[in-house]
């Protein structure tokens, strides 16, 4: 049965977790006490030398780019790839500042990972900008499956390097806020870029957002500031019609800085939401490191933990990582993955086959070899 790829693939959609389950870098001891108990939230930890770095998750897989390379882990499983991405050339010089409050990936490349929602294969797509020539433009994907990276024609504008992209059924979308908002999106099928309308411009015009995919549709976070407080509005879209409506308006805390310094910050101060739990309370976190919970009935925003780094939401996922010809096997060593294991009966079942000599999973990742 847990050969079964129909079977992974029906479970996946299920989504048979009782609580909501976040990925962070980190040690679960550092935090184990603020999240013990809680009835709607269950923290995992993902600990390897790279868990901090800017990353993209889709289905409870994690894509990491270093310099030189490219790691897609697959958690639930313990099994992750490695793919050669070759130099990172920096075309952007004397931004430190400002990168450090961005989730910006080695090279300054605008990158994207989802699933092909046809034939189901994982992509990374990849895109480069000449800061000083926006007509320069260059783009890359790479297929997991195959494991090679290959051209595609160029997006049709500038994008920006700082915000993450979110996987939305089958399409990778981009945003680009400030002077002028764009939403690109990338058809991971079809491969082909293509404009999608944006909420009001007033409502967007010079704010900070991010694209998220929530409760599996395309949202847009734009946190701004009004006279004396700190606000985001959630606006999410419906895919049908392509139509914006707004879902969560809230106000997070009162200004406590000059308002020049304000204005400025406003620019580069984000907020990504999570998820939303079965009780209808919404987990968000920002740049500052902090985890939120919103109560929509009370009005309420609480920041739950200080300093921590989320990842993404954690789906289990117990689908095998093909293996690429340009693979020459898929690791099972050099990562320990998850601290504190989610509770479903399956995974705690392959944590019970684990070989003591190896940190994660092994049951799931021995068959895939016996298939090959």
């Amino acid at each position: 049965m847990l050969e079964s790829r129909v079977f992974a693939e029906r479970r996946l959609k299920m989504n048979v977790q009782k609580k909501l389950n976040f990925m962070a870098a980190g040690n679960r001891n550092r935090f184990q006490r603020r999240f013990e108990g809680d009835e709607e939230v269950e923290m995992l930890y993902l600990q390897c030398d790279v868990a901090s770095q800017p990353s993209l998750s889709c289905d409870g897989l994690v894509c990491i780019p270093v310099s030189g390379w490219i790691n897609v882990l697959n958690p639930s499983t313990g099994e992750f790839l490695r793919f050669p991405s070759g130099r990172d050339p920096r075309l952007i010089n004397g931004l430190d500042f400002i990168d450090s409050m961005f989730d910006v990936f080695p090279g300054c490349w605008t990158m994207g990972f989802g699933r092909d929602k046809v034939n189901g294969s994982y992509k990374i797509v990849r895109m480069l900008f000449d800061h000083d020539h926006y007509q320069n433009r260059y783009c890359q994907i790479l297929d997991v499956n195959i494991g090679e990276w290959r051209k595609l024609s160029p997006p049709p504008y500038y994008m920006g390097y700082r915000n993450k992209s979110a996987c939305v059924n089958g399409s990778i979308y981009w945003v680009l806020g400030l002077t002028r908002c764009k939403l690109l999106a990338f058809d991971l099928h079809t491969e082909e870029f293509r404009d999608v309308p944006t909420p009001p411009r007033s409502e967007i015009y010079e704010r900070s957002c991010q694209v998220v995919n929530l409760e599996d549709r395309l949202a847009l976070a734009v946190t701004y500031t009004t006279i004396s407080h700190w606000n985001v509005k959630i606006w999410s879209m419906d895919a049908h019609e392509e139509t914006w409506s707004i879902t969560y308006s809230i106000r997070l805390f009162p200004k406590d800085m000059n308002s020049d310094i304000m204005n400025f910050f406003t620019l580069w101060f984000w907020t990504r939401p999570l998820a939303v739990s079965k009780r209808g309370n919404l987990f968000f976190h920002d740049n500052e490191k902090r985890l939120f919970k919103y109560y929509p009935e009370t009005d309420e925003v609480h920041i739950i933990e200080r300093d921590i780094c989320v990842i993404s939401p954690f789906v289990e996922n117990l689908l095998p990582l093909q293996r690429p010809d340009s693979v020459t096997k898929i690791r099972t060593y050099g990562f320990q993955f998850l601290d504190h294991a989610p509770s479903s009966r399956i995974f705690n079942f392959l944590r019970r086959l684990e070989n003591p000599n190896i940190l994660l999973t092994t049951a799931a990742v021995a068959l895939v070899v016996g298939t090959r």
